[in-house]
């Protein structure tokens, strides 16, 4: 299903909106980084997230929700619920 680390990436991408990648790694990932970069780019090739490149010195990365991933956080808020 989800690889450790997608889920809590998806609710905080929700809750937040858009987020760089060291500003997502900070949320107590319990993965190394180059796992948790991996994670994030099947994360891109499934449609889950967006990534997008902000020009600039240095240039920097975005992370946001695609509307796939936003259904998705929408599936998990409500077993959340349902568990809770």
């Amino acid at each position: 299903m989800f690889k450790k680390g997608v889920i809590e990436v998806i609710f905080h991408l929700d809750k937040v909106g858009k987020a760089g990648y060291y500003e997502l790694y900070k949320q107590n990932f319990v993965v190394s980084r180059q796992t948790f970069a991996n994670l994030l780019k099947e994360s891109e090739e499934k449609g889950i997230v967006d990534r997008r490149v902000i020009e600039g010195r240095p240039p920097r990365v975005e992370y946001s929700l695609t509307e796939k991933g936003g259904k998705i956080a929408t599936i998990l808020e409500r077993i959340d619920r349902i568990l809770a």
